[in-house]
């Protein structure tokens, strides 16, 4: 993933960036100062998403926002929640108000992973339901749908589906971005696929007959994908 994140308070953009190095799927954190810049940027395409201040030097968030020709997830960054209703005039993925935190961040960020996945959909781009995946000399065929789990072991990761295990030469990070929305990240050394899941206790999840942990910087955005009744 390629992000822009605007802000003309520089702590905010090193936070932002620290906050999306902890995705290994971020490729890239470019940070701009000025709103004029950041319609520059996105306009020239190649950005993913974009974190947004609204106040800024040279055009604010709101200006930025109606001079867009491109749709593109953006989430508004501001000191305030007084313009949170009228953001979603705009469209905008998420609204966060300062001082930024990482369980909240988190959940911004997988809405901006199903907001592109939506996208990808109304293109056409159907996800993937089989994969044909590299086990030493061979081909192995997996059914995503039994794919229950996978693990990364080193330089390989492990896929386990509910009947056979597959061993495969690639990072989990590279892979994550390949895989269709229900399959989430749990933990640096797991992805789950949601629709395994049978329970959550404190810092573990259960599919099936396995228990893993999940890392303290994956639970919020797990837990926001789970559709839970309140």
């Amino acid at each position: 993933m390629k992000y822009l994140v605007a802000d003309d308070d520089p702590l905010v953009c090193e936070t932002v960036e620290a906050f999306l190095q902890r995705f290994d799927d971020t490729e890239f954190c470019l940070k701009v100062g000025d709103g004029l810049t950041a319609l520059q940027v996105i306009s020239a395409g190649g950005i993913d998403a974009v974190f947004l201040d609204l106040q800024m030097p040279g055009l604010n968030g709101p200006e930025v926002l109606r001079a867009l020709s491109r749709d593109i997830p953006i989430v508004l960054i501001s000191a305030s929640a007084e313009f949170g209703a009228q953001s979603y005039e705009f469209q905008v993925t998420d609204y966060l108000v300062k001082p930024l935190e990482f369980p909240r961040f988190a959940q911004a960020v997988a809405k901006v992973r199903e907001k592109l996945a939506a996208k990808d959909l109304a293109r056409g781009i159907t996800p993937l339901r089989e994969v044909f995946v590299k086990d030493g000399t061979r081909l192995v065929r997996v059914v995503l749908d039994d794919l229950v789990l996978l693990k990364a072991e080193a330089n390989y990761v492990e896929f386990v589906s509910t009947d056979s295990t597959v061993l495969s030469l690639m990072t989990i990070g590279r892979l994550e971005q390949q895989l269709p929305p229900e399959f989430v990240r749990a933990h640096r050394s797991y992805i789950v696929n949601l629709r395994h899941i049978t329970k959550i206790e404190g810092s573990t999840v259960f599919l099936g007959k396995h228990s893993l942990p999940v890392g303290e910087s994956y639970r919020e955005a797990l837990l926001a994908k789970l559709p839970v009744l309140r």
